[in-house]
C-alpha cells in the first residue's frame, strides 16, 4: 500500500515512535519492511529541516540529511516534488487554512492515497482518508 506522511508523522517515527498511533505505527513497520512505500512530499520534507533546525525534537540536521539520502537510494521512501498543478489545485481547498498543510492536502488527493496524520483541522477538512490511531 502507498501512503503519505505529515512532517510531524514521519519525525516521531524517526526520533519518538511512541507519540505515533497505532495505525500509524503499523503503516510505518510496513513501509520498513518493504511492503508498503510512504510519500514524503517537498513541502513536508522543509517542515522536517524546520523542526529540527529549531531544536524541536532530539534528532540532528545531520541525522536527517543522512535519513533524507538513505530515501533517495531506496524505495520504500519517496520523496515527492512540488508540482505546479497541485500548487494550483491547493487553491479551492480553504477548509484546511495553513498553506502548508493545503499543499499536503492537495498532493495527497492528487495521488489518491491515504495521510499518515495526526492534524486536527486536516482529519475535520474530510478532504483525505488519514491514518492514525
Amino acid at each position: 500500500m502507498d501512503y503519505a506522511a505529515d512532517a510531524h508523522a514521519m519525525l516521531w517515527h524517526l526520533f519518538e515512535p511512541r507519540r505515533l498511533g497505532a495505525a500509524a505505527r503499523a503503516a510505518f513497520d510496513d513501509t520498513d519492511s518493504g511492503g508498503s512505500r510512504v510519500f514524503l512530499p517537498a513541502v513536508v520534507v522543509a517542515e522536517m529541516i524546520m523542526v529540527i533546525e529549531r531544536g524541536r525534537l532530539p534528532g540532528t540536521i545531520y541525522q536527517l540529511l543522512t535519513v533524507f539520502q538513505g530515501m533517495q537510494s531506496g524505495r520504500n521512501y519517496v520523496l515527492f516534488p512540488l508540482l505546479p498543478e497541485v500548487v494550483l489545485a491547493s487553491h479551492s481547498l480553504t477548509a484546511v487554512p495553513d498553506i502548508f498543510d493545503r499543499l499536503i492536502v492537495a498532493d495527497v488527493r492528487r495521488m489518491k492515497i491515504p495521510l499518515i496524520s495526526r492534524d486536527a483541522i486536516i482529519i475535520a477538512s474530510g478532504l483525505v482518508n488519514v491514518v492514525w490511531g
